[in-house]
């Protein structure tokens, strides 16, 4: 007991808090998605590339097995960073991507998590300095770049920040030369750049400023255009339109040595050049001459040695000849010929040197090989044989040695490998193999060392919980099933007390209901009921009392809020058109209290409802047709419903909106006459209405948005000057401040304001070289301040639109990413020491957190939220400090069948703390069978040796029963009563002794369990 304990202590993540998974609701999968890596970057014994996941599409890194393949962060915590123009250097890989709070930016890898970093911001703060077109050229890596001072231009770097530097300004100023298609020929290294005098010409460099020049105006007066460019010994072949349609050109990089090599096409025609690859003394390429359709030509660097090789298809047809790829001295490609379809050739560059390799579709059909890849002393490549797919095949240049590799999808499905790079005793491609959808594989050629690396990109399927609401001491909220579609259910923030309440739209549809409400025990909702129309519905969580309160044609109730015992909304009928209805959740007390806009005409517009309730008086913008949108107010009956003020008098619309209730009044933002846009209050009488606060005096607006109330204060940004900043108001006439002052112009520097009683949090960066950060003020201009630099330096670290207020009032919960842990929640009150990450997903210090967070509901001492956690998908979690973390036992994945079946993971009740009879358990198994019970802090997908791992490194093996003769066996583990357990996340998984085995050449293996240690 002691020594199992000792090694998952060991394995234990720092403690945990209350962060559970409420209901995993969808488990069934719709297909497989595709991790779709485009290229692998060899570095020693690893490959760096980019592939999608959960996460987006961000880096990772394999050493060409299973364990060894990971993402090395998840840079971008919402949306992509998009690795990309990755290149090697010495022991590093350069890249570009983008990253919060720095824009899209220079990063490297050594292939560790550790060693992942900035290069330099080139443009300092979120803007992006948007490195592109790396090349590794004399010791350095060129790109273009733009810092913000001197436009888009040429940079090198070695590395290291200081070794980042501007390297030509061609174009002064801030003005772009924009350089492009950067190409190292020898010592020299060419490119495409407009200096400002001369358009858009051909450039050349040896790595030194003074020997940084022009090589050719080939448009004198306006700007060439530019196509492939490619080395061919000491000169450079490139295709160009100089007026006269693109063509192929030559240069040694002296303007004398520049030349049109051949007009293809004579006049404006183009023969659209392409794929120059040298071969011997020449090079060949695709183009598509007078009289001829896209054919094989030859050129030796001059204009009497450029001419067509290969008339494949007579006529202007053309083969199409492409995928050139040098090889023992030929060049392979494919070409689509009319006999034998698209097959592969070969060309020395001589008309006699130049056949079909292979047609391996007999006949007219076409194997499209493409992908064209060394490895070894051969090329690789991804082909289509009649019975067999799209494989991986092979050639060394000869007939007889383009052959298929091996049928690694048996059958008529496809590997379709891509992204073919050589590696190791193989390559690795991105290909559909092991069940999974395209994703990173390593191949040696052979089946039984063909291995998925990773299923980057799980088949993992969302509920996407929303709608949250209070029901009674419970939580109502809106999610997705395997089998009723979107439908409402109800929560006490356990597993066992989560339920379907009613499956509203029989069948797999879902009502798909929104808009939900709480008065008291009850929350009103709308539901698409089909063809029945979209009506309100009632519910105290019951199915029995779970009612439809309208009928007939679609009323689509919208904006429902807690009015007296029941709601207010608008609601839509033929005869009234959309106008101001009630309910007090029977179908009697259901009915439209007022007919705003007389008539079939809507008073309320398309989602403008906005209705607010100060005391017994709800407010509302409404239109009557005769005074605009306008402030309107209901004590719940016809005759107490009115127009408060037409402040923008006719038939102009004031446009009333951000509405609050603040001591007793109601705050809104609307467009007066003579006031322009500003803060307005009502206490619902004509006689108090009446601005607050005029940031802009007279009829020029401050466009006031984001109002909130904290504590004893209105918080608000407004524009003056052209200046948007935080502003606050004691709520009194002509009492407004400006409490920031750091928005340098930008149009939405300041982001999700939120009112607590600590004071109003927002998102900001006041270009201090701290990035977007968490902010609050109290009201004063010195007690507004950065509350913590959360990802150091320029890095952002709060998640937008995250910011929840949570415990009565008196925190922020929100999502926030490090560079170290990934994106987690945090909680804060306002103070630098009471701000802190509060859960641990993933594995700590890997820089992968949860794949996303969103829809955060606070009730009491908890918040709820909809959290993809990289392996379930979007499903509804619980942040619960009070009440301790709850156990769930989660089985996922997939084991493979063994001789008794597919052995069949479990547990023995919950692993709460102090169960010290708490068990993992195996059925299905093999009897009397020796297993290895293995435990892993994360989960993974790779299949290994014939069967699926499921969990991630490092593995700690814990226990060895043998199962009886039922095949069951069981392993205890005490969860001792130790409050430092609580939360951990543990993942398990089984191998059994078994005659099939295939795993080790002995073991089969069963499904996943993700256990959560908790109360």
């Amino acid at each position: 007991m002691h020594l199992r304990l000792a090694l998952l202590a060991c394995l234990a993540a720092p403690p945990l808090v209350a962060q559970s998974l409420v209901s995993n609701l969808v488990t069934a999968t719709s297909g497989q998605f595709w991790g779709n890596a485009q290229k692998f970057v060899p570095l020693g014994g690893l490959a760096v590339f980019g592939a999608n996941s959960p996460f987006g599409l961000e880096p990772w890194v394999t050493d060409g097995t299973p364990i060894g393949t990971r993402m090395l962060a998840d840079l971008m915590p919402v949306g992509n960073s998009s690795p990309s123009d990755l290149v090697v250097l010495g022991s590093k890989v350069l890249f570009a991507a983008t990253v919060p709070g720095y824009g899209r930016e220079l990063w490297q890898t050594d292939g560790t998590h550790a060693g992942t970093s900035l290069v330099k911001d080139v443009y300092p703060g979120d803007a992006s300095g948007n490195p592109a077109g790396l090349v590794v050229f004399a010791g350095h890596v060129w790109f273009a770049a733009n810092d913000g001072s001197n436009g888009t231009e040429l940079w090198r770097s070695d590395g290291t920040p200081a070794g980042t530097t501007l390297f030509a300004n061609l174009q002064a100023a801030a003005g772009s030369s924009s350089p492009a298609r950067l190409t190292v020929v020898g010592s020299s290294l060419f490119f495409t750049a407009n200096d400002g005098a001369h358009g858009v010409e051909l450039w050349r460099t040896d790595g030194t400023p003074a020997n940084t020049t022009l090589v050719a105006d080939l448009t004198a007066g306006g700007s060439t255009q530019f196509s492939t460019l490619a080395a061919f010994g000491s000169q450079l072949l490139f295709g160009a339109s100089a007026g006269a349609g693109f063509e192929p050109y030559v240069s040694d990089g002296t303007l004398a040595g520049t030349m049109l090599l051949a007009d293809l096409q004579p006049g404006t025609g183009s023969s659209a050049p392409e794929g120059f690859t040298t071969v011997g003394a020449r090079a060949v390429f695709a183009a598509t001459g007078a009289g001829v359709g896209s054919e094989l030509y030859v050129t030796d660097g001059t204009p009497a040695g450029t001419s067509l090789l290969a008339d494949l298809v007579i006529g202007t047809t053309g083969s199409n000849p492409l995928g050139f790829t040098a090889h023992n001295g030929a060049v392979v490609f494919a070409a689509t010929t009319t006999a034998t379809g698209r097959e592969p050739w070969r060309t020395d560059g001589t008309p006699a040197g130049t056949w079909q390799l292979a047609d391996l579709l007999p006949g007219t059909g076409s194997s499209d090989p493409k992908g064209f890849a060394p490895v070894g002393g051969e090329l690789w490549f991804s082909a289509v044989e009649s019975g067999l797919g799209d494989e991986l095949h092979r050639t060394d240049g000869t007939p007889v040695g383009t052959t298929l590799i091996a049928d690694l999808v048996p059958g008529t499905a496809s590997t379709q490998p891509t992204a073919i790079t050589a590696f190791g005793t193989g390559a690795l491609m991105s290909a559909f193999f092991g069940g999974a959808g395209l994703e990173p594989v390593f191949s040696d050629g052979t089946p039984g060392n063909t291995v998925l690396l990773a299923d980057a990109s799980p088949p993992a399927t969302s509920s996407n919980p929303a709608q949250w609401a209070e029901l009674g001491g419970d939580v109502f909220f809106t999610a997705a099933t395997n089998t009723v579609g979107n439908e409402p259910h109800r929560t006490d923030g356990t597993y066992a007390g989560t339920s379907l309440i009613a499956d509203v739209l029989p069948g797999s549809f879902g009502s798909n209901s929104v808009f939900a409400a709480s008065v008291g025990n009850r929350v009103f909702f709308q539901a698409d009921l089909f063809t029945n129309g979209t009506q309100l519905m009632v519910t105290d969580g019951t199915l029995s009392a779970t009612v439809q309160l309208t009928s007939g044609t679609s009323v689509i109730p919208r904006g429902m809020v807690a009015f007296g015992a029941g709601v207010v909304f608008s609601g839509d009928s033929a005869a009234t058109g959309r106008e101001l209805w009630v309910s007090d959740g029977t179908v009697a007390g259901t009915y439209e209290l007022f007919d705003v806009n007389p008539g079939a005409a809507d008073g309320f517009s398309l989602f403008t409802e906005n209705f607010t309730v100060v005391g017994t008086q709800v407010f509302f913008a409404a239109n009557d047709g005769t005074h605009g949108q306008e402030l309107w107010v209901s004590d719940g009956t016809p005759g107490g419903t009115h127009m408060v003020a037409d402040l923008n008098a006719g038939t102009f619309s004031s446009s009333p909106t951000s509405m609050v209730a603040f001591d007793g009044w109601l705050y809104f933002l609307a467009s007066g006459s003579g006031f322009g846009t500003e803060l307005w209050r009502t206490d619902g009488t004509l006689a108090n209405t009446q601005v607050v606060a005029d940031v802009v005096p007279g009829p020029v607006s401050s466009f006031p948005q984001n109002l909130v109330v904290a504590g004893d204060r209105l918080f608000f940004t407004a524009s003056l000057g052209g200046q948007r900043e935080v502003y606050a108001s004691d709520g009194t006439p002509g009492s407004f401040l400006a409490v920031t002052s750091t928005a340098f112009s930008r149009p939405a520097p300041y982001a999700d304001l939120r009112g607590t009683q600590a004071g109003a949090f927002f998102l900001h960066d006041d270009l201090g070289g701290f990035g977007r950060e968490l902010w609050c003020s109290d009201g004063t201009v010195a007690g507004t301040r950065r509350v913590l630099d959360i990802a150091p330096g320029q890095g952002s670290g709060p998640v937008a639109n995250t910011l929840t207020v949570a415990f009565g009032g008196t925190q922020v919960l929100f999502a926030a990413a490090t560079f170290d842990a990934g994106m987690q929640l945090w909680l804060s009150d306002g103070t630098a020491v009471g701000t802190r990450q509060v859960s641990a997903f993933g594995t700590p210090g890997d820089g992968v957190g949860a794949a996303g967070l969103r829809t955060f509901f606070a009730t009491g001492a908890r918040v709820f939220f909809s959290c993809d956690d990289g392996i379930n998908g979007f499903e509804p979690w619980v942040y619960d400090p009070a009440g301790g973390t709850t156990s769930f036992v989660l089985p996922y994945g997939q084991g493979c069948t063994g001789s008794a079946g597919v052995p069949s993971i479990g547990a023995n009740g919950l692993a709460q703390l102090g169960n010290a009879g708490w068990a993992v358990t195996l059925s299905h198994a093999q009897p009397n069978a020796v297993t290895v019970f293995a435990a892993s802090l994360g989960s993974t997908n790779v299949l290994f040796d014939g069967c699926h791992l499921l969990i991630d490194i490092p593995i700690v093996i814990w226990g060895n029963p043998v199962t009886d003769a039922t095949g069951f066996a069981a392993n205890v583990l005490p969860i001792p009563n130790d409050p430092s357990w609580l939360g951990d996340n543990l993942f398990f998984q089984c191998g059994v002794v078994d005659p099939v085995g295939t795993v080790l050449g002995l073991l089969v293996l069963s499904n996943g369990l993700q256990v959560q240690v908790g109360m």
